[in-house]
């Protein structure tokens, strides 16, 4: 019966280290895969799926959405009619592969201008165009890693994040939002309005054009918003603990310990800054 036993499980090892070696060639070393569909008239979104990988996403001039995969994962591209998905799942066993990094590459046209949406488990998301690139709605998910942005057009850009970071230079969009529980937003030459929530952790915004409301909530950090010097905004801006203060002369003003408030120019757009703990300052 004993032996039995262990003739079983021998065959059970055996075939999984044969599945292993079969899909990807050595049991330390990660592959390689690569894959493209057509980008059509159809194509009303670009969804990329990572769960512990690196992202990279170039945009070129080309009709097609092109992935590459480096290291551990299934890569896999999909048509769903309006949607193109590309996605890169662990497998199983990659529990025994010691080499676990892998990051996925993925190449879209210069020229798509609809939707793009990026859902991250763990990871890093880089997204630099030579030139402007833009969308109708970019919608980022992820739990932990860091993103990094450049030369941005959209009607609407979203972000939620457990942690990290958010870089982004040159956005400009009709309608912005982030959400991050732990983390920091370095945001320049933004254009359009904003919304921000964080628990802790720090903004710096510097604004091209004021075109809309900002509001930021901040549990516990620091706030620095760089606005142009002919912004039309009302201020009103609070801490319950913590130091708040402005360059910009404002017209019925008023200051106390924890809160500024005020008009400058015409007072179009509202700036409202709340925070628990921190420090905030605009200029």
């Amino acid at each position: 019966m004993r032996s039995g036993f262990y003739v079983i499980v021998g065959l059970l090892a055996v075939g999984a280290v044969l599945l292993i070696l079969y899909e990807n060639t050595s049991l330390f070393a990660g592959g390689s895969d690569e894959n493209s569909i057509k980008v059509t008239e159809r194509t009303e979104e670009i969804n990329i799926i990572t769960h512990s990988s690196d992202m990279k996403i170039v945009p070129e001039a080309r009709n097609d959405v092109k992935a590459a995969l480096n290291g551990n994962g299934e890569l896999s591209l999909r048509n769903r009619g309006d949607k193109i998905e590309v996605e890169v799942k662990q497998k199983w066993y990659q529990f025994f592969n010691f080499n676990g990094e892998s990051d996925v590459t993925v190449y879209l046209p210069a020229d798509f201008n609809q939707n793009l949406k990026l859902e991250v488990g763990s990871g890093n998301v880089e997204l630099k165009g030579a030139s402007s690139l833009v969308l109708n709605e970019v919608d980022i998910e992820m739990s932990s890693g860091d993103v990094e942005l450049s030369n941005l057009q959209t009607k609407s850009f979203k972000h939620d994040g457990s942690s990290g970071r958010l870089i982004i230079d040159q956005l400009s969009t009709e309608k912005g939002s982030f959400d991050i529980s732990s983390g920091d937003v370095i945001l320049t030459k933004y254009s359009g309005p904003l919304k921000g929530e964080m628990s802790s952790g720090e903004m710096k915004v510097q604004m091209d054009q004021l075109s809309g409301d900002v509001s930021f909530d901040l549990s516990s950090g620091d706030v620095e918003l760089d606005l142009p010097d002919d912004a039309n905004f009302t201020l009103d801006t609070e801490a319950s603990s913590g130091d708040i203060s402005t360059t910009f002369t404002l017209k019925d003003q008023t200051i106390t310990n924890n809160q500024i408030s005020g008009v400058h120019g015409s007072g179009e757009h509202q700036v409202n800054v709340s925070l628990s703990s921190g420090n905030a300052r605009v200029y």
